[in-house]
């Protein structure tokens, strides 16, 4: 007798559900690809780039050749700033030579806080008409703090102008008037030895020996002193200790 047989029954075999593999958004795609670029260009290996955000091999090297951070790239890149840092430097070297020959030819140049600014301002122009914005743009960042400074308190620049120039005009009479003291000191003083020789029955001094004319090399130093004076000249400090001592002079008295 045969076994019974469930008609119409047939056995399935179980299958696995098919596993869909993630794909990943636009957003994400595009912050991997300003995460890579920026990784790159600190200096990191692609490979060490592609293993930490896994990002897959050809997904990478597209977007290395697009954004420009392939190793060709990135040393070409460095190449062109060496060459834009020199020449920077130089720029900058001829501004200041530039801006060192206009003080030459001023009464009075700039000292401290507003040299600075004026350096770094003639820095930024010559900068900027040779094409090196970033370089301009560091000059600026490098004075800003001190520009906004000099401009917050440019509110009584009229008032203090005026003061300065009084004690710089102050100063100025005192130093001609000391200079003028001295030189009657050291003639008295030579009259007066001049009759203690008469009347000792001595002949005159010999006169000096002649001094040799100064050289072009003595002249442009002498007066590059001069401006170095005048440039760290401080009027108020020199007008307080003029006025100290006044009164000094006059509590002696």
């Amino acid at each position: 007798m045969r076994p019974c047989q469930n008609v119409g029954m047939t056995e399935t075999n179980p299958t696995k559900p098919k596993q869909t593999r993630y794909r990943r958004t636009r957003v994400e795609l595009d912050a991997l690809r300003i995460l890579a670029r920026e990784a790159a260009l600190r200096g990191e290996p692609l490979a060490s780039i592609r293993a930490r955000l896994d990002i897959p091999v050809p997904t990478l090297t597209v977007w290395a050749r697009q954004d420009g951070y392939r190793q060709v790239d990135l040393a070409a890149r460095a190449e062109a700033a060496e060459a834009a840092h020199t020449e920077a430097d130089e720029i900058r070297q001829q501004a200041d030579e530039l801006w060192q020959m206009c003080e030459e030819m001023q009464d009075r140049p700039a000292t401290g806080a507003r040299r600075q600014v004026a350096l770094a301002r003639a820095r930024t122009l010559a900068l900027a008409e040779a094409g090196l914005l970033d370089a301009a743009e560091e000059e600026i960042a490098a004075v800003r703090r001190l520009a906004r400074l000099l401009s917050f308190g440019r509110a009584g620049t009229g008032e203090m102008e005026r003061f300065r120039t009084q004690a710089a005009l102050r100063v100025r009479e005192a130093g001609i008037r000391q200079a003028l003291e001295a030189f009657s000191r050291v003639k008295a003083r030579d009259a007066e030895e001049a009759a203690a020789r008469e009347a000792a029955g001595l002949p005159p001094p010999p006169p000096p020996p002649p001094v040799a004319p100064w050289t072009k090399e003595q002249v442009d130093a002498f007066y590059a002193e001069i401006r170095e004076k005048g440039r760290k000249r401080d009027d108020w400090a020199e007008l307080l200790r003029l006025r100290r001592r006044q009164r000094e002079a006059e509590e002696g008295a």
